[in-house]
């Protein structure tokens, strides 16, 4: 079996998230893995809900990591997302961009070499839930530390056209819950108007942005804030006496979450207004010098772009509290992770010798 076949395969599983589940996705793979004689687990973080981590060698290690959720599918595909069908130089399928080609691109560049005697650690983690709550990962971090112990860096595989991502964004969620008094639309005196304080406090937050774009990140630009949702009121005639805002804000490195919700807090105060912040998600910016080992290590295989993201992945999350320095080097496209998403299968190829070279470099 090659890249295209294994992405192939890997499509056709349904793993969407949260509609299925990711059982299925993780046994093939684990049968892929104990096939080549390597003794691979499932780690299940709730009912179905599963991940598959694989470890070889010993000392200073490698760590290798792709998600095997997908989206769910969106009405405006025009061919079947579950059928990955080879076009010219594409893979049409849900997931074959972001990112089952990049899982295959690993997985096959470790059959190449399974048979090699490994002289370090080369820990392989493909996890479920990414694209929602990345509990996958927070699972393997929180109980199964055993397994980072001596992998000091690694790659995250998601879409980047075969470009180095040293940094990213970090994403930080909050809702904001204001009460009111509720009252008859013909007596709104009577009454205290959730929304009236929620569009106040949204003036506010158009004010924030301003001053986000007053710090900029040399590659990442400012910080971002976004109102991406409102809900409040049951009936015209009546006055709300609760609102919920929710809100998207994006950090820059020296920003944290917690700086983020002070800002919001803020606002508050400055409206003397009762409201409640709750943070829904919490994840850092990432920022890897482009002198880091595995940075160096990837450019001698060949002079790839040093690039940045707006978006978030998990190499923040694996650097952060694993403490593993994780950069961002994958096959896919972002910007086709679409209705009609494919990867490119010379990109998918050449992926898999560079992730063949990699372990060859670092672990033989």
């Amino acid at each position: 079996m090659n890249e295209i076949e294994l992405t192939q395969e890997l499509v056709e599983i349904d793993s969407q998230n949260p509609t299925h589940n990711e059982k299925e996705i993780a046994e093939f793979i684990k049968d892929f893995l104990e096939d080549l004689k390597l003794y691979a687990e499932i780690e299940e973080f709730d009912k179905n809900r599963s991940s598959v981590v694989a470890s070889i060698g010993k000392g200073e290690g490698l760590l290798l990591n792709g998600h095997i959720d997908t989206v769910p599918p969106v009405s405006e595909w025009t061919k079947d997302p579950f059928k990955a069908k080879v076009e010219g130089n594409k893979i049409f399928g849900l997931g074959s961009s972001d990112m089952k080609g990049g899982v295959a691109a690993i997985l096959i560049a470790v059959s190449k070499l399974a048979k090699e005697k490994f002289k370090r650690k080369l820990l392989l983690t493909f996890v479920a839930d990414e694209e929602v709550n990345q509990r996958g990962s927070e699972h393997l971090i929180q109980k199964r530390k055993d397994l980072f112990k001596d992998v000091e860096y690694g790659i995250v595989a998601e879409p980047t056209e075969l470009k180095i991502e040293t940094a990213q964004k970090g994403v930080v969620d909050f809702k904001v819950l204001f009460s009111g008094k509720s009252a008859h639309g013909s007596r709104p005196e009577e009454g205290d108007n959730a929304i009236y304080k929620a569009t106040a406090f949204v003036e506010e937050v158009k004010k924030l942005i301003k001053d986000l774009e007053k710090t900029k990140h040399k590659v990442l630009g400012p910080g971002t804030i976004n109102i991406g949702k409102i809900e409040g009121g049951i009936k015209v005639n009546i006055v709300p006496d609760s609102c919920v805002i929710e809100v998207d804000r994006r950090l820059i490195p020296g920003e944290t979450p917690q700086i983020a919700k002070q800002q919001l807090e803020d606002i508050l105060k400055k409206l003397h207004i009762d409201g409640r912040i709750d943070q829904v998600v919490g994840r850092f910016p990432l920022q890897v010098s482009e002198k880091s080992p595995i940075v160096q290590e990837l450019l001698k295989i060949k002079k790839y772009k040093i690039n940045f993201s707006t978006g978030y992945t998990e190499a923040e999350l694996y650097k952060t509290k694993a403490g593993v320095e994780c950069i961002v080097f994958g096959p896919g496209n972002h910007k086709i992770h679409c209705p009609d998403e494919y990867i490119e299968i010379d990109k998918l190829k050449e992926a898999t010798l560079v992730y063949e070279k990699l372990i060859r470099n670092w672990c033989l």
